[in-house]
């Protein structure tokens, strides 16, 4: 798992965002990256698909990747 998240692509596109998009959207973009990080190391650390702890960790991926959403649409105008 953790090879798939450091495959060839993730980081590159967060260093072409940082390149050529705002500051917000870069900001926003992060946090989504660093959620789902998150949920990856718990994963490996033994946290399940059926617990408390994943529904949080999830939760916490979904409002951010939202967040990251409505920041680039702002950007792109079309709120």
């Amino acid at each position: 798992m953790r090879a798939r998240f450091l495959a060839p692509g993730a980081y590159e596109l967060r260093h072409q965002l940082a390149i050529t998009a705002p500051p917000e959207v870069v900001a926003a973009a992060r946090s989504a990256f660093i959620a789902l990080r998150t949920i990856r190391d718990r994963i490996l650390e033994g946290v399940t698909a059926d617990s408390e702890a994943f529904e949080r960790l999830e939760a916490e991926n979904d409002a951010t990747v939202a967040e990251l959403r409505r920041v680039m649409r702002r950007d792109l105008g079309v709120d």
